[in-house]
């Protein structure tokens, strides 16, 4: 499965994820034939730019491959089980958040804001810098929004918050002093309300977007919150859209492993196997090509079909020989 969250607009000539299709992710070992099933999941699915370049990459490692593009907001929804008939999907990550209202696993209506939580962490980083003459890392900044109360009070984290960060000032560049600063749940709720604000906008569009009876059969389902939003933020799209929201949390490695996302692929994936046509005689003839290109037990590079040669390169074996290793 691979998430296309990585290129969230237009602009670019091929994604990121044909790109890893092509190298190997994360090991060449691992992408070995037989691939029988690639899952593409991205906002929008198959309007997205970056799923054709992806698709086209699939096609040409493995034909043989059943390819899969599954809308972000239809995943998140089956990695968040119970599912409801209809409802509105909000699923946030790293860099950009997804609404989508799905009724029967159909995106009726869509939308997506750019931030996501980086978004988040960079207005607290902005209001610290200009109010307090403070920088803050990315981490620390986003802690601020999880910990500081700016939707809910934090069970963990004495009010106000302190914050370390370096001083700025305008003296020749060197080491900066150390600086703590304290901030408020109100202080923080003003900083990270107006940076949330694009989400509340864009929930509301996509219900005025979708047919009346379908919007007020989500309407009844409610919000679907995915990802890692701020604590509280269910209550606090719930006191301005006035929507029953309910939240499912990402754990918390969840920006390296999307692990709602993998829940509903796999859930999809169970309920529709993917049915590949291997050529199993195929495959083993490269699996040995990869053997002996690896042990050198082969001298010519003649003794390899045009189509080989090309997997020893999309497989970084090519030039040279390696030792025998992972691969």
């Amino acid at each position: 499965m691979l998430e296309l969250a990585w290129n969230p607009g237009p602009g670019s000539d091929a994604s990121l994820a044909a790109e890893l299709l092509a190298v190997g992710v994360p090991k060449a070992s691992q992408l070995w034939p037989p691939i029988g099933s690639v899952v593409l999941v991205a906002p929008g699915a198959g309007a997205h730019p970056g799923v054709q370049p992806a698709v086209d990459t699939v096609r040409e490692q493995w034909p043989a491959a059943v390819v899969t593009v599954v809308d972000e907001t239809v995943a998140a929804l089956l990695g968040a089980d119970p599912e409801p008939a209809a409802c509105v999907v909000v699923h946030q990550d790293a860099v950009h958040t997804s609404v989508a209202l799905v009724a029967g696993r159909e995106v009726i209506a869509s939308g997506l804001a750019t931030g996501g939580v980086r978004g988040l962490a960079e207005a607290v980083i902005g209001h610290v810098r200009d109010g307090h003459r403070l920088d803050l890392g990315l981490e620390t900044a986003w802690s601020a929004v999880v910990h500081g109360g700016a939707f809910a009070p934090s069970p963990k984290v004495p009010v106000p918050m302190s914050v370390h960060g370096s001083l700025i000032t305008d003296d020749t560049p060197g080491p900066r002093q150390p600086v703590e600063v304290a901030l408020s749940p109100t202080e923080l709720r003003a900083v990270v309300a107006p940076a949330y604000q694009p989400v509340v906008d864009l929930v509301a569009r996509v219900l005025r977007d979708a047919p009346p009876e379908t919007a007020r059969r989500a309407t009844a389902g409610g919000l679907l919150l995915t990802g890692p939003h701020p604590p509280g933020a269910e209550d606090h799209l719930t006191g301005l859209t006035e929507l029953p929201a309910r939240r499912v949390a990402e754990p918390k490695s969840g920006f390296e492993h999307p692990q709602i996302l993998r829940d509903g692929v796999a859930r999809l994936l169970a309920e529709n196997p993917p049915t590949p046509v291997i050529d199993q005689e195929r495959t083993e003839r490269f699996r040995q090509v990869i053997a002996d290109w690896a042990s050198s037990s082969v001298a010519d590079d003649d003794a390899y079909t045009p189509e080989e040669l090309a997997l020893l390169e999309a497989l970084r074996l090519l030039p040279g020989r390696p030792n025998t290793g992972d691969r």
